[in-house]
């Protein structure tokens, strides 16, 4: 089972979010099973090690839903990133695993139809099939040589070799399904993690440039990674750290500003696009919409994903209503709402929302 050190900032952004959603450290306990001591010193990092499957359910309990933790994923992991950019050199970020799986293993990102289709087209120029590429990714041929014991690592996630305090090796040992990059390939699936994609395109670069062998020196294969990353950026699909280093380096806004991907772009039109919607609706009654938007926020205070969720449902399509039926709609809502107010404490438990 994959163990992750428990940082200082690791165990910062545990208590801070928890806080921050207003769960209580008693709940979390008792959610995982542990002591309350035991959690006290989790959040002042005087834990050791953590259990992946451990750190993922604590933030899955506290955050609540799948949405809100892949929102925590995509933002308040990358404001980790940054953070520890003030605090700590080059060399104690790098020794760091823990944040590695959650931005590249983790995190589903959108894919990008032109990455698809460049991928598309380089299989049938190089003559490579899916299978054969599936087979090469899971020989997990580019791990060092130096790294003993291969077969008690896990699959899927990073490790290190540490030895007398020095990180010797960083590495992930990968395992993909073939219907998994089937689906990638005729665009079933929407979003995938980070090192799906870039397994992929490293391997073909490594087909394209040294056919069966699988032998390769150290710097090749380093080679190969720097021209799989530079790819994976001219086509806008970032790892957090990545894009981190981008926008750090650029030179003008209009620079950083190019490095938003079509999705990113979309999703800044639509919150511009909402804003406005309450802006013209604070401009008809500032006190009421005022009054409805802060009720908005401590919905979203309490449960970000559900409420996400909830305002996701097509009410559009509810065509040829009256505004009575629409009050009569409203009036429902607020009779469920008040069934599960009057439900007893022990009942209420935490969903994950499909």
């Amino acid at each position: 089972m994959a163990k992750y050190d428990v940082t200082p900032e690791l165990a910062s952004l545990i208590k801070s979010i928890r806080i921050r959603e207003n769960v209580t450290a008693k709940a979390v306990s008792e959610h995982i099973k542990k002591s309350q001591s035991y959690f006290s010193k989790l959040e002042k990092a005087e834990i050791k090690t953590i259990e992946q499957d451990e750190l993922i359910d604590i933030f899955h309990f506290i955050l609540g839903s799948e949405e809100a933790f892949q929102n925590f994923l995509n933002s308040s992991l990358f404001d980790i990133i940054v953070a520890s950019d003030l605090r700590f050199s080059d060399e104690e970020i790098a020794n760091k695993i823990w944040y590695y799986n959650f931005d590249q293993v983790l995190r589903m990102i959108p894919i990008p139809e032109s990455l698809v289709d460049y991928l598309a087209n380089e299989l049938e120029q190089n003559n490579i099939s899916i299978s054969y590429l599936c087979d090469r990714i899971n020989g997990n041929e580019a791990i060092a040589t130096s790294v003993e014991n291969l077969d008690n690592y896990s699959y899927n996630t990073w490790h290190m070799v540490v030895e007398d305090g020095k990180v010797e090796n960083i590495f992930i040992k990968m395992k993909v399904d073939f219907s998994e990059i089937e689906g990638i390939m005729l665009k079933k699936l929407e979003s995938t993690n980070y090192i799906t994609l870039r397994s992929m395109v490293f391997y073909i670069n490594v087909i394209k440039k040294y056919g069966d062998n699988k032998n390769l020196s150290r710097s090749e294969y380093n080679e190969i990674t720097s021209e799989t990353i530079n790819l994976l950026n001219s086509h806008k699909f970032y790892s957090l750290e990545e894009k981190h280093y981008l926008e750090q380096t650029a030179n003008s806004d209009a620079e950083r500003d190019s490095l938003l991907s079509e999705f990113d772009r979309k999703n800044a039109e639509t919150i511009n696009e909402i804003i406005n919607v309450f802006k013209l609706c604070s401009d008809v009654d500032n006190l009421k919409t005022t009054k409805y938007l802060n009720r908005f926020k401590k919905n979203l205070d309490w449960d970000g994903g559900f409420i996400l969720k909830l305002i996701s449902c097509d009410f559009y399509d509810i065509n040829n209503v009256t505004r009575e039926e629409k009050q009569q709609l409203l009036n429902e809502i607020y009779e469920l709402i008040t069934k599960y107010q009057n439900k007893p404490t022990n009942d209420k438990t935490v969903e994950f929302y499909e």
